[in-house]
C-alpha cells in the first residue's frame, strides 16, 4: 500500500500581511479587536473608542476581513481575533450557515407576487421594446 499525504507542507510559501496594506483608523480598529471570542468586544465600544459611528466601525471590519484579516464576530456580543483554529472554524461554520439562510430568502423572495409583478411587467416591456424596434426598421 502506498503511503497517504495526512499533512500538508507551508515551507516556502508566504502568506499576504494584513498590516502593510491597512489605513490608519483599520490599524487602530483592529489593534483594539481582542484576541479570543471571550474577550470580544462590540461595534459600540470600538466607535466609542475610535470616536466614529457604528456604521463606519461595521464598515472597517468589512475591509480588515476583505484584506484577510482574522476577524470573527458573535452575534449581539462583538469582535474579536482568533486565538486558534477551532475559533477559527467555529465562525466559519456560522457564517456559512447564515449565508445558506440569507440564500433561502433571497430565493423564496424571487417567488412574492410582487417578484411576479416585477416579472410581468419586464416582460411586457420588453414585448413593447421589440414590438416598436419591427415598427422603425
Amino acid at each position: 500500500m502506498e503511503p497517504v499525504q495526512t499533512a500538508f507542507n507551508f515551507d516556502g510559501l508566504t502568506f499576504p500581511n494584513p498590516e502593510s496594506t491597512l489605513t490608519k483608523i483599520e490599524t487602530k480598529c483592529y489593534d483594539l479587536i481582542p484576541i479570543g471570542k471571550e474577550k470580544a468586544v462590540s461595534a459600540e465600544y470600538l466607535a466609542k473608542t475610535l470616536d466614529i459611528d457604528t456604521r463606519t466601525v461595521t464598515a472597517n471590519i468589512r475591509r480588515l476581513r476583505l484584506k484577510h484579516c482574522d476577524i470573527g464576530s458573535l452575534r449581539d456580543i462583538g469582535y474579536y481575533r482568533f486565538k486558534d483554529p477551532h475559533e477559527y472554524l467555529e465562525y466559519m461554520a456560522a457564517a456559512e450557515k447564515e449565508q445558506a439562510r440569507r440564500y433561502q430568502v433571497l430565493n423564496a423572495m424571487k417567488h412574492t407576487p410582487m417578484a411576479q409583478q416585477v416579472t410581468a411587467n419586464l416582460n411586457n416591456l420588453s414585448k413593447e421594446r421589440l414590438k416598436n424596434d419591427k415598427i422603425s426598421n
